[in-house]
Formats: structure tokens, C-alpha cells, sequence
């Protein structure tokens, strides 16, 4: 049984997933194996993938049908063998030394639930946008400081870097069906109250920014602000009352409000910027209802003038994203799961 289970959920990334394997294949720690999922891709990822298979530890599963994400995500658990998984997502990177300080921390750490690093961001080309930002290294323990460690002093980390017990989803519960669209914020602060968290502070991933990245398409399913809220609401509801105390939230209500309203904000500008003013109308309408000051925002004015230009402010961040026409054709294929799932729900 290898050590580490890497799985990589893919659909649809046949331009790009294959420079996630071989980040994989690059690795100096060598018990490892790599699941790739595939949920249904209609391009030629499955091939790209089955090129990297006459290597024994890499392993392809074809969904029979598209699960969608977060059904996805939990296939590559259920599949994983290994007793530490790892969800490295189809269009990021993981440095070459990354799973051996992985394992080294697991074997010294043994009620470690869960390990993350930061990362750097790079685009569809594999080149620097940002640097990142370094932490310092830190084990949080279980409960408050690891659950508020992940809602305030780190942030949420880069999906790709975090590592997990199987005992974990194993005890708790794998990741909830409920939460199409980064369902890793709920899941990481139900471990983090029951297990230590471990940061290491330093950048050992990279997180791709491009035109068809599922982070912008969840914008453009109308029911995104309802579910965002949902998995804040339960990533939150892990802290005791004290915890949310010294947080500063007297109420979280209040406080989902107002974050709810800055997130629909930034929704109508993903909206409008593919195309769909309607919807990044819609988004406006609840920020003002959830937080009805945002209108004074310079963000809320600023959209409100984009959207008296819909096709010219299309065709402006369409340019800015660097959207190319592999990404929008990854997009229409993406947005299409997303409106065959809502028809199946």
C-alpha cells in the first residue's frame, strides 16, 4: 500500500493536466501513487492521461457519467489507498520536494489531521503572477485555534497543497454533496475541531490562474451566493461560542450578511465579464438587499457603471483574464455540467 494517495479529479483539461502529473512524477519522495478521476471530459484528456499510465503508479478511472465536482472529489476518496490523500487539483503544481516534507511531518505528528502550505500563482503558460506570500510555520491545535486558523489567520489554504488523514473522512465524513463549489472550506474546519492542523508556512505549490478555471465558472450557476453562504455558514458554526468571540463576530448572521454581499459583488463582475449581465445584475440586486451600505462601496459603483457597457466591459476583462479560446470552450463545457447537475437536483 503506498504511503501518500495523490488523486487528481479532472474534467476537461486535457491543455493542462498533464503538467500537473508530471509535478507528481517529479516528486524526490517516492511512496506514492496517482489517481486521476475523470468525470466525463469530452476532449482529449482521458488520452493525455493514458499516456502517463505505462508508469504502474499511475492509475485512470472513468466516471460511467459526470458526477460533478464535488461528487468527483469524493470518488477519489473513496478510490484513494493510501492512509495519507491528497486532492491536487487538474491545473496546479507541486514542488518536487513537497510530499517528502509531507510525510516527514505525518510520521513525527501523529494527531495531525491535515497539512497545508502556500502557494505561488502562475498562469495557463506556467508563468509568475504573483509570488505568494510566506507564513510562518505553525502546528494549530485541535478546536478553536486550528478552526479559526483557518477562517482568519491563514485563510483558507490552496486546495492542492492540503494533505489528510484517510482516518479523517474515514470518522467525520468525506466532502459534503450539498456544497458544489469548494466544498474544501467545509471539510478543512470539520477536521481542524477534531484533529491538529499543521502549516508549513512556506510556498510548495502553484495555483493557476486562467480563463476557464472552475474558481470564475461557479459564478455563473445562479444558485453560487446560496450555497457560498451554506458552506460558510457550517465552516464557521465549527467555532465554539467563545471562538467567535474572540473572532470579534457577536453575530454571525450579521456577519455572513456582509461578507455574502462583498462576495456577490465581485460575482457581478465575473458575470458580466463572461457575458451574462442578467446575472451580474442579479448579483447586485443581493448585495444591496443582504447589505444595503454596500452601494456606497466604490467596488458596487464600479460595477454599476460596467454594466451600463455589458459587451465593451465583456470584451475588456475577457483581454485582461487572458481568456484564450481553449479556456472558452473549457467554459461552455464546464458551464454546462454545472446546469445539467442543477437539472438533476
Amino acid at each position: 500500500m503506498p504511503h501518500i494517495t495523490v488523486t487528481i479529479p479532472v474534467y476537461n483539461r486535457a491543455h493542462l493536466v498533464g503538467r500537473t502529473i508530471e509535478s507528481v512524477l517529479a516528486q524526490s519522495f517516492q511512496d506514492w501513487d496517482l489517481l486521476v478521476v475523470d468525470d466525463g471530459s469530452s476532449d482529449d484528456t482521458v488520452a493525455v492521461v493514458r499516456g502517463y499510465t505505462t508508469d504502474p503508479r499511475v492509475q485512470l478511472e472513468i466516471n460511467p457519467h459526470n458526477l460533478g465536482l464535488t461528487r468527483n472529489w469524493n470518488r477519489c476518496l473513496e478510490l484513494a489507498r493510501g492512509p495519507l490523500v491528497q486532492v491536487l487539483l487538474s491545473d496546479d503544481l507541486i514542488d518536487a520536494d513537497y510530499l517528502q516534507r509531507v510525510s516527514d511531518h505525518f510520521a513525527t505528528h501523529p494527531n495531525t489531521g491535515m497539512v497545508a502550505a502556500s502557494c505561488r500563482y502562475i498562469d495557463a503558460d506556467d508563468q509568475l503572477i504573483l509570488p505568494g506570500v510566506a507564513l510562518e510555520p505553525r502546528l494549530y491545535a485541535a478546536g478553536d485555534e486550528a478552526v479559526s486558523a483557518l477562517l482568519l489567520t491563514i485563510g483558507y489554504p490552496h486546495v492542492s497543497s492540503i494533505v489528510i488523514r484517510r482516518e479523517c473522512y474515514e470518522k467525520l465524513g468525506k466532502f459534503n454533496e450539498r456544497i458544489w463549489h469548494g466544498p474544501d472550506v467545509e471539510m478543512d474546519t470539520r477536521i481542524a475541531a477534531h484533529y491538529d492542523f499543521y502549516h508549513f508556512g512556506s510556498i510548495h505549490t502553484s495555483f493557476r490562474r486562467h480563463g476557464s478555471n472552475m474558481g470564475n465558472l461557479e459564478f455563473l450557476r445562479d444558485d453560487f451566493l446560496e450555497v457560498d453562504t451554506l458552506k460558510k455558514r457550517l465552516a464557521w458554526q465549527r467555532l465554539s461560542p467563545e471562538g467567535l468571540r474572540a473572532a470579534g463576530v457577536n453575530n454571525l448572521e450579521d456577519y455572513l450578511n456582509q461578507h455574502s454581499a462583498q462576495v456577490a459583488t465581485g460575482g457581478a463582475l465575473v458575470a458580466v465579464g463572461y457575458g451574462k449581465p442578467a446575472l451580474a445584475r442579479r448579483y447586485m440586486q443581493q448585495a444591496a438587499r443582504l447589505l444595503p451600505e454596500i452601494k456606497r462601496t466604490n467596488a458596487y459603483r464600479r460595477n454599476q457603471l460596467l454594466l451600463l457597457w455589458p459587451a465593451l466591459t465583456h470584451w475588456v476583462l475577457q483581454r485582461r483574464w487572458k481568456v484564450k479560446s481553449v479556456d472558452r470552450q473549457a467554459m461552455q463545457s464546464v458551464e454546462s455540467s454545472l446546469q445539467r447537475l442543477r437539472e438533476k437536483e
